[in-house]
Parts: structure tokens; sequence; C-alpha cells
């Protein structure tokens, strides 16, 4: 009986280990944050003229591509990009189906459509964006001051881009959020396709 039941534990502790699969950095996440929407926000995103994509994090997208760390979760994110997909004049802008879709506000809406004058701060050779970004009490920094990492689509694998995270967990590309803000469009003026549109915008990012 002993020796039964210490095969059944070496099987189950095998079977386990053989679960948790292979955790190298070319692995892509397996877990994915997907819209309340569904399929509805999803071809709302079509409709709309975007792309609907799975995108997966990554640490230290500054080194070479077999050295990145693929983080754990995934989310879904719809891309309007303006010129030739894929172009190099081309622009684009990432936010989250939710966002887009839902007619209720969003910090990342919000923010996007509030035009906050952006902020980049003191530091001459700071990415402006992250710093904008920062500004409005969100986050696209991977840890600490030096680090890198970004986002990558399954359909442009070497394509890395950065996104604004609020804490309602809405987000929108970092870039897009700075521009706009200027006055300057990429990929999309969502304020023409997101379907929330407030007599008055909320003030949560006051100017």
């Amino acid at each position: 009986m002993k020796i039964l039941l210490r095969t059944g534990l070496v099987l189950a502790v095998a079977a386990l280990i053989a679960g948790c699969g292979d955790d190298s950095s070319s692995s892509t996440a397996s877990t994915a944050t997907t819209s309340a929407g569904g399929d509805d926000a999803r071809q709302y995103c079509k409709d709309s003229g975007g792309q609907a994509e799975v995108a997966h994090p990554y640490f230290g997208t500054n080194n070479s591509r077999p050295k990145w760390i693929a983080l754990a979760r995934s989310t879904e994110l719809c891309r309007f990009e303006s010129g030739a997909a894929g172009a190099p004049d081309s622009t684009r802008i990432y936010v989250d189906l939710d966002t887009l879709y839902s007619t209720e506000p969003t910090l990342a809406g919000v923010a996007y459509l509030s035009k906050v004058p952006p902020q980049t701060g003191k530091v001459p050779s700071a990415n402006p964006a992250t710093v904008n970004c920062a500004a409005l009490d969100g986050s696209s920094q991977f840890g600490p001051a030096g680090s890198s990492g970004g986002w990558v689509t399954d359909d442009r694998p070497d394509e890395v881009f950065n996104l604004c995270v609020f804490p309602d967990l809405s987000f929108i590309d970092e870039f897009g959020i700075f521009y706009y803000a200027g006055g300057v469009v990429r990929g999309q003026d969502l304020s023409k396709v997101m379907r929330y549109h407030p007599a008055v915008l909320p003030n949560f990012f006051p100017h």
C-alpha cells in the first residue's frame, strides 16, 4: 500500500510539473484580459475601421529579441492605422475595446477626449509621452526608470508600442494621447468612433 501511495504521489507531481510548461522568453502569454463587450466589441472595432488584436507584454525590449521576457497576462485591443498598413509613414493608435465600445466613461477615454496640455517634465532625455502618461495618473513604464518593456501583437511580433494604463484598467496608446492633446491625430480620431458621447465631459483631468 505504501508503495502504491508513493507511486501515485510521484505521478501526480510529475503531471503538475508537466502542466507548468516552458517559461522561456520566447513563449507568449496564455491568459488574456477580454473585453466586456466580447464579440460585439470586436465587431464594432472592425466596423469602425480598426482591427481587433491580442497584445502581449514583454520586459527588456531594448535587448535583442531572444532576451525579451514574456509576461503573464495579455489583453485585447483595437488598432487604428492611417496610411498603408505597416508602412514607415503610417500612424497608429491602440485603445482597449471597452473604451471604444462602452457608452459609459473610462479613464483612458476621458483622458483622450479632455486634451489636457501635455506634461513633459524637466528631464529632456525622458520619453515625453511616458512622462505625460504619468502626469495623468496613468502608467506605461515597465519597472523603475531605465527599464524597458512594451506590447506587441500577434501579427507584428517585433513591433513594440507602449500603452498608458489607468487605475480602472482602461488603456490607450501613450503617443496617441500625447499627440492628440496637441491637435495631432494618430491612426484615427477616436472622438468620432467612441460610443461614449457626453454633453459635458466629467472633470477627471482638470487643466
